[in-house]
């Protein structure tokens, strides 16, 4: 079975130029739940964080219209992509569901059962056409599958910040939101 980047086809999936900020996740399936735009599950803090650090409502939530999100993105010259463009799996060995939507655990995606194609080399030609940008990952350590650290590998310069997802482990004792946002700051440098 094949599973399709839910974006593929809309024009956000591959950002204009004028990017100083780039945020990269891993992957939005189709037939997954519809979301409208990247992050857009309610179940991470990214765009919270992102509205705290750039004082500027990066909120898709709260906008009346979609296209004022976009027009506020543009404003900050942040972008975001997904380094997985699709993956396939053999339905009778590996149950979709892992994949369209029981919790959207980068495991779930990111292991040997799961094939994927890469969205690379779009993610590349966005960066040269735009050489000042900041290259940020959303997706932790990451996995530690040779051929998505292949992949990484060829982006290269990427800041990794701490998952936003409201699942990420923390040190204990320590405040989720606080320790993400903290992360982020101090990477995020404007």
């Amino acid at each position: 079975m094949i599973v399709k980047h839910q974006f593929l086809n809309e024009h956000f999936f591959i950002p204009e130029s004028g990017i100083k900020y780039l945020f990269l996740g891993t992957f939005n399936p189709e037939g997954g739940k519809k979301v409208n735009y990247f992050y857009g599950r309610e179940s991470n803090f990214t765009w919270k964080i992102l509205t705290e650090i750039f004082e500027y409502n990066l909120m898709p939530f709260e906008q009346k219209e979609l296209n004022d999100f976009f027009q506020n993105l543009n404003q900050k010259k942040i972008a975001c992509m997904d380094i997985i463009r699709s993956v396939n799996f053999d339905e009778n060995n590996y149950d979709k569901l892992r994949i369209l939507g029981k919790g959207y655990k980068d495991s779930n995606i990111i292991n040997s059962k799961v094939g994927r194609v890469y969205n690379t080399d779009r993610i590349i030609s966005i960066i040269n056409k735009n050489p000042d940008v900041k290259v940020f990952s959303t997706w932790g350590k990451g996995s530690n599958l040779k051929e998505w650290k292949v992949e990484i590998g060829k982006i290269g310069n990427i800041i990794n910040l701490k998952s936003p997802s409201k699942a990420a482990r923390v040190p204990k004792g320590l405040i989720k939101y606080n320790y993400i946002l903290e992360d982020w700051k101090s990477k995020i440098i404007l």
